[in-house]
């Protein structure tokens, strides 16, 4: 079963394959601040990908019309669309956002 630790509070939790950071973020507990409720239209729920990130599901449109190519400099992907395809995870909740701005 897939793993995800959700940094910096050291969480590690299991998820199913094909769920995404953001659902299981949400689901344990881990404020995610977001304005759109994972509809990728906000671009509040990014999370820096700091291992794992083979792990995840490919970029898709949603999350270049918001990353661009800036993903490739900073490891970061919209939580709401990386969907975890196996394996472990770890993912850095930008202490900035956390509990910012609305948490629908």
């Amino acid at each position: 079963m897939p793993r995800i630790r959700f940094e910096p509070m050291r969480l590690e939790v299991e998820c199913a394959e094909g769920e995404s950071l953001f659902e299981v973020a949400r689901r344990n507990g881990v404020p995610v601040a977001t304005a759109c409720v994972a509809k990728a239209n906000c671009g509040l729920c990014r999370m820096k990908i700091l291992s794992g990130e083979e792990n995840l599901s490919p970029l898709g449109p949603p999350e270049r019309k918001h990353l661009g190519n800036v993903y490739y400099l900073t490891k970061e992907r919209l939580s709401c669309q990386a969907r975890v395809l196996g394996g472990e995870v770890v993912a850095l909740v930008p202490i900035e956002r956390l509990g910012r701005g609305p948490t629908r």
